[in-house]
């Protein structure tokens, strides 16, 4: 059995499911292999898609790390563990090297490491059932996959410490409030929510939404570079296609039909 799918239900949009439901889609090993050469496989075959879900199978999105592969982890010396915790994460992170939009629908409940690929996402929809948490520290273990930068960035230094120093787990609906997701659902609609989103972001300029992709992903560190960022953004937008069409649909009143590259 494959513990990575991908389909694509909508044009130009992918939907990559952790599938080890029996587990809750611990991030095992063996995943994180198949996770990395699917995603070499999209960059192979250049498709142009516009967004890219991540969901789970079954009743969780995802428990986190598998904990005997964890537990393997004490026989290994420090130098060992450090090289290959570095190529766990980039197993799963390298899905934002394909600079497309990434949305994650949570279906269940987001722990750990699993959570901490959510954050890497653009966007995340919620079951109202799920339950979130950075649980590292519980385990005696400094956060990883990325926690100490997308965390902070998410929700803010004082909301990103009390999380990851308490460990706790937390409700979809304080996960909604403090903002760490954008919608919630029911926990049959995650995927539809996500599907939603992804077509909106279909709607608009493929350049435009990539540019603004890594704007968003690499702020800028001062309000004047930032503002330097967006105009030289803006002087390639001028001189497109992309950017006509979207001004003749609008004077239309139509909805433009960017193509794709």
């Amino acid at each position: 059995m494959s513990l990575v799918n991908f389909d694509s239900p909508k044009k130009a949009v992918g939907v990559i499911t952790l599938n080890d439901p029996e587990s809750l889609n611990a991030m095992s090993l063996k995943m994180a292999t198949e996770f990395k050469s699917l995603v070499e496989t999209l960059k192979a075959e250049n498709k142009s898609f516009r967004a890219l879900i991540i969901t789970g199978a079954g009743r969780a999105f995802s428990a986190g790390g598998d904990l005997e592969m964890l537990l393997a982890k004490t026989k290994l010396s420090g130098e060992e563990n450090r090289l290959r915790m570095l190529e766990f994460y980039q197993s799963f992170l390298c899905i934002r090297d394909l600079g497309i939009p990434l949305i994650a629908a949570l279906n269940g409940h987001a722990i750990g490491a699993g959570l901490c690929l959510a954050s890497g996402c653009d966007i995340r929809v919620a079951s109202n059932k799920a339950k979130l948490g950075f649980t590292f520290s519980r385990l005696g273990l400094h956060p990883g996959m990325g926690a100490t930068w997308f965390v902070p960035q998410l929700l803010g230094p004082a909301r990103a410490g009390e999380l990851l120093l308490t460990g706790r787990v937390i409700e979809a609906e304080e996960a909604y409030r403090i903002g760490m997701v954008s919608r919630l659902t029911k926990p049959e609609d995650t995927v539809t929510a996500a599907l939603e989103l992804a077509e909106e972001i279909g709607q608009c300029g493929p350049e435009a939404t990539s540019q603004l992709l890594e704007s968003l992903r690499t702020p800028q560190p001062t309000i004047d570079q930032a503002l330097q960022r967006e105009a030289l953004c803006q002087s390639i937008n001028y001189a497109s296609e992309e950017f006509l069409d979207g001004v003749q649909a609008v004077k239309e009143k139509k909805t433009a039909k960017f193509a794709l590259k």
